[in-house]
C-alpha cells in the first residue's frame, strides 16, 4: 500500500485556515512511542515537513492531526490550547457504515462534511464548522455520541484525528487512511443541529436505567469526562487515580482497562508510554481501596 502524497495536503488545506495552528502527531502503537509538533499550517504543509512524515509514517509510526485550531505559540495540545473549533468530531469506533445511515436517516443532522476511514468499519465523522464555542463543541459531541453509538470518550476539543493519506499503523497489514467527501456547505453553525439537553436533564435521565447499562459503557463514560494527565499538574496521581477507578470501580480486567486508557491517553501532555500504563494499572490492581467503587455511582455524561 503506497502512502497519497496529496491526500494529507487536501485534507489540511480544506480543514483550516491558512493563518491556523494545529497540532501533529506521529505515534508507535507497539511501544507508545509519541511525537508531537505543533505550529502554523504552513509547516504542516512545507515539503519538507511532509517527507518527514512520510519518513516517520514508513518506520512504524500512525499520522494524527489535531481536530481544531490552536492557539498561536501555544506548544501543547490542551482543551484551554482550542484557539477555534474547525468540526464538530465523532469517532464511529465500529460500523462506521450503520452511523453514517443513521445520521442520513435524522432530517435534524446535517449532511457530514468528511468521513475519514481508518480501517475497516471505523471512521471518524466531521463537520466543518464555523462560529462555535469549545463548550457548545463538547456539549454537541457528548450529546451526538449518545445518540449515535460512538465512543463517548473521544468528545474533547483537543480531539485527534488520523491524517489522510497515510498508513494506519495500529493493524498489519496498515491500511492507508482515505476520505470519502460529502455534500453540503462550507461549513455549519450551531443551529444546524439538534439542542444539547442540560447537564441536569441527562443525569436525572440517566440515574434510572444505569443499572442496566454495561459496566465497560460505564466506564467509557466516566474516562471521557476525565480531563487528561499534563506533566507539572499531578498528571502521575491523576493517571493512577483513573487507573484505580477502572480496576476497583468498574471491576475491568487489564485489556479493557487498557483499551479505554490508550483513547485518554491520546490527549495526555505528553502521552504516557503504555508500558507505563500498563504498570500503573498493575499497581492499581494492588493498592486501590474498594470503597473507590461507591464514588459517583451515577451516570457520566
Amino acid at each position: 500500500m503506497q502512502i497519497d502524497r496529496e491526500a494529507p495536503l487536501l485534507f489540511l488545506k480544506a480543514a483550516f485556515r491558512p493563518d491556523d495552528w494545529i497540532a501533529v502527531l506521529l505515534k508507535r502503537h507497539d511501544t507508545g512511542e509519541a511525537i508531537q509538533r505543533v505550529g502554523p499550517l504552513d509547516m504542516a504543509l512545507s515539503p519538507r515537513f511532509q517527507s518527514w512524515l512520510r519518513f516517520k509514517n514508513a518506520h512504524g509510526f500512525s499520522v494524527f492531526v489535531s481536530v481544531n485550531a490552536l492557539t498561536p505559540g501555544h506548544r501543547s495540545r490542551t482543551r484551554e490550547s482550542v484557539r477555534s473549533v474547525r468540526h464538530v468530531f465523532l469517532d464511529a469506533d465500529h460500523d462506521c457504515d450503520r452511523v453514517l445511515a443513521t445520521i442520513d436517516g435524522r432530517p435534524d443532522l446535517p449532511t457530514p462534511s468528511l468521513v475519514i476511514r481508518s480501517s475497516r468499519g471505523r471512521g471518524h465523522v466531521l463537520w466543518r464548522m464555523a462560529g462555535m464555542s469549545v463548550g457548545d463543541a463538547e456539549a454537541l459531541q457528548k450529546h451526538l455520541a449518545r445518540e449515535l453509538g460512538t465512543d463517548a470518550a473521544a468528545t474533547s476539543a483537543a480531539q485527534l484525528t488520523r491524517l489522510p493519506g497515510f498508513l494506519n499503523r495500529k493493524y498489519s497489514p496498515p491500511p492507508l487512511v482515505t476520505t470519502d467527501r460529502a455534500g453540503g456547505p462550507t461549513s455549519y453553525g450551531g443551529n444546524s443541529f439538534p439542542q444539547p439537553p442540560a447537564a441536569s436533564d441527562i443525569v436525572t435521565a440517566c440515574r434510572a436505567p444505569c443499572g442496566g447499562r454495561s459496566m465497560i459503557e460505564r466506564a467509557r463514560r466516566y474516562v471521557g469526562a476525565t480531563p487528561p494527565a499534563l506533566q507539572g499538574r499531578h498528571g502521575d496521581l491523576a493517571t493512577f487515580r483513573l487507573c484505580c477507578r477502572l480496576v476497583s470501580r468498574f471491576e475491568l480486567p487489564d485489556h479493557e482497562a487498557l483499551a479505554l486508557l490508550r483513547t485518554w491517553n491520546t490527549h495526555c501532555e505528553p502521552p504516557w508510554n503504555e508500558r507505563d500504563l500498563m504498570r500503573k494499572l498493575t499497581s492499581a490492581r494492588r493498592h486501590a481501596s474498594p470503597s473507590v467503587r461507591k464514588e459517583g455511582d451515577s451516570c457520566e455524561s
